[in-house]
This record gives C-alpha cells, structure tokens and sequence, in this order.
C-alpha cells in the first residue's frame, strides 16, 4: 500500500532515508531528529511538497518518494508538472520491486491530476530510462578567468541585495523563467534559501525594478592559502542585454579577488559571450580543441498523458501542417498501458487531436519509446537526430515537418532542484 505520510511515520521515514542516502550524513540520532522535524515544518507550509511511504502486509515502511508539484513553462506556456525526488528503499526490501511500485503510483497520482509531464534527477539515468524517462537537457559546467567576462557593462550600477529584496528576486526570476521553456517558478525551497542568505545576492535595477540577479558563493580553492577562492555563480537571470552586460562587467572586475568563476548553464551558447573560454583543465582535444567545460546529462522527462500533451502544443508556437494531415505513432511504453501501442495524431481545422488505435496496421509512421518521445515534444533532441542513430523507425514521413511540428525550437533550461 502506498499513501502519504503522517507524523507518526516520521521517524522510520529518517531511518530509511539515513540508510538508503549515507551521504546525507544523518546517521546519528541528532541528524535524523532534525530531518524529523524537518518533515513537520514542511508539512505545515503550502509549499507543493507531499512525501508518500510505501507499506508492506506487516504495515512496515519499505521506501518512500517526495513529489514537488511545480509550474513549467512549456514552450511558452505554464503548465503543471510533478517532480519526484528523495525515491529511497530500505536496505533490508531491495530487489522486492519497491521502486516500480513508487514509481507506478507517482504516475498514476499525475494523471490523476491532469499532469502531462512529470521530471526527475536520476540516481541511475539507465534504471529511469527503463521506466521511460528521456534525456533532458545537457548542463555544460564552465571554469573561467573572471577576465574572460566582457568589461563593457555598467559596473557600478551594480548593487548588493539581501533577504529583504526577496520579492523582487522572485519577480526576476519568475519573469525570467516566462522567457525561458523548460524554466520552473521560483519554488518555496528556493526561497528559504533568500530568507536564510544561503548564498549572496547582487542586482541591477532600471528605474527602480529589478532587471537582473545573480547570486553566488566565494569558495576556497582546495590545497591552497587562503587568500586563493573561486566566484560559484548559482544562478544568473536578466531581463535585457543591458542588465546582462552589467552584470558580467561586474563579475570582470573581480580579478583581484578570484582565481576562477564556476558556472553551470544548459545553454552552449554562453561561449560566445567570452573573451577567453578555455577551463584550467589545459586539455587539448585532437587536433587542437581546447577544453572549455565539463558536461553532464541529469534531468530527465516522462511524458505521462499524451493525449492532452498534444492538446496543450495547440496553444503553443509551433508550424502548422498547410493541410489536414494524419500520423500514426507507434509508442513503447510499458509502464502506462494506455500511452502503450498505436496513437493516432490528427490534424484539421488547425487543430491536433490524438486518439488511441485498437486494430494494428503493418506499417505505423513512427515507431518509438516513450523516453525518446519525451525527450523529442520537451526540445532536447530532434527526430532527425534520433532517426540518424537508429533509435527510431519512419515510414512516408518528413523528419523536418516533423521536428517543425512538434518540436520546441529551443531547448528547456532549467535551475530548479528537487
């Protein structure tokens, strides 16, 4: 039996938790008090959060899930999706299909809310992919001189900010995130962390509003004096070119205090903004490539309501076909039976609709997994790409219609964790 958890659940929840993540380094009966307490702060807010406990015959809890209920925009429009993290099972319960369970109802619980996406970061990107998650976007980590940054800015118009400016971060933010597919509002985690100072804050205004934020982290560089630190930037927004430029000259003229500036964006784009982009690595990729980041693949997405999925991309701003026109998709998803085979997309009246096919025919338009799908309607790869690997099958369809109809024309970014 899986329900959400009550206070009387608490404690067994903290004991599996120290066990299944020992790196959280809660094994001492102090630490697993506070995340007790923890639960019962959280279970107060109206914060999206809902933790669910998986039960046994013997009515013992043998794994767990948190879900996040968040606002996404999805190619321009926001839209509910479920983020489930904090997936553990008890050491003694492993292999008994714990997780599928968790899993299962997760989606379930999503679909009963009308959710048509939900999102993940992985612990395991091969076991999330078995259970039909696609490859999300890649984050590409940067370690660069703060020289490397444009001085063309406006500096001084930078200003530090604090707790007491939290609204107006999350304003930024969020009119941020309205640009940006793939971006989650500002969450009620995220604005602890502003509340509690966690990292600091600088801004630019323009006539009294806030246009740009950036916060950050002076980190000691390992094995060195004390005098030697690193600029961590943990999240960077602007509204206009002028509050980008401003900020950047900001992070410029810190060369006498940093030695490197961190920062992680999923867009590859950001290269181009710099002067000088290389990382300390000094790595050369043949021939002469310089390395300029690290690269990591961690968010993922499932689509779990395909249906009204499409419904949805009818708002959004994506080419339409010049004539009725009908697809035939052939779906691999074998935890969501009623995503499970033929769909049938249909095109008229400048409108999609999507309806399920009993009967087989010999020769679908598309064949392809459900994580493959996800990955393609989010923006993270296109179906020419996929159809040039072999990890999909067409027949008497055009991959460039395709990628025009439905398919983002830029990637999700996203800074939320969950």
């Amino acid at each position: 039996m899986i329900r959400v958890l009550e206070e009387k659940d608490y404690a067994a929840t903290a004991d599996l938790v120290s066990m299944a993540y020992p790196g959280m380094g809660i094994q001492s009966s102090e630490k697993k008090q506070e995340l007790v307490e923890r639960f019962i702060r959280e279970k107060k807010e109206h914060n999206g959060i809902q933790y669910y406990g998986c039960f046994n015959e013997a009515d013992q809890l043998v794994g767990i899930y948190r879900r996040s209920d968040f606002e996404c925009n999805i190619n321009g429009q926001f839209q509910r999706i479920f983020g489930i993290g904090m997936v553990a099972v008890h050491i003694l319960h492993k292999k008994e299909k714990v997780a599928f369970q968790l899993l299962s109802h997760f989606h379930e619980e999503a679909r009963k809310e009308k959710v048509t996406l939900v999102a993940l970061y992985p612990f395991s990107s091969s076991f999330y992919r078995k259970m039909g998650y696609g490859y999300g976007p890649i984050k590409y980590e940067f370690k660069i001189k703060p020289g490397s940054f444009n001085s063309n800015g406006k500096k001084n118009l930078v200003q530090l900010l604090s707790p007491a400016d939290e609204e107006e971060i999350v304003a930024v933010y969020n009119k941020f995130a309205e640009k940006h597919h793939g971006m989650i509002k500002r969450t009620w985690n995220e604005r602890q962390h502003i509340k509690n100072a966690k990292t600091l804050y600088v801004g630019v205004r323009e006539e009294g509003q806030l246009i740009g934020a950036l916060a950050f982290t002076l980190d000691p560089v390992k094995d060195s004096n004390f005098l030697h630190q690193n600029l961590v930037i943990h999240e960077w927004v602007w509204l206009n070119q002028k509050a980008y430029k401003q900020l950047a000259a900001w992070v410029h003229s810190q060369q006498d205090q940093v030695d490197r500036v961190i920062y992680s964006t999923n867009n590859p784009a950001f290269i181009y903004s710099l002067n000088n982009p290389p990382n300390d690595s000094n790595h050369l990729i043949p021939s002469v490539y310089h390395e300029v980041a690290r690269t990591g693949s961690g968010l993922m997405y499932r689509i779990t309501d395909i249906f009204q999925f499409i419904e949805n991309m009818n708002n959004q701003a994506l080419r339409k076909p010049i004539q009725n026109t009908k697809i035939v998709v052939k779906i691999e998803d074998s935890f969501i039976p009623e995503q499970n085979g033929l769909v049938e997309l249909s095109f008229s009246n400048e409108k999609w609709l999507a309806r399920k096919l009993e009967a087989e025919i010999k020769q679908p338009n598309i064949q392809i997994t459900i994580q493959d799908l996800s990955a393609w309607w989010m923006g993270c790869v296109s179906i020419k790409e996929l159809n040039n690997y072999g990890e999909i099958e067409l027949h008497n369809i055009v991959t460039d219609d395709l990628d025009d109809w439905f398919m983002p024309r830029k990637g999700p970014i996203c800074m939320t964790n969950f």
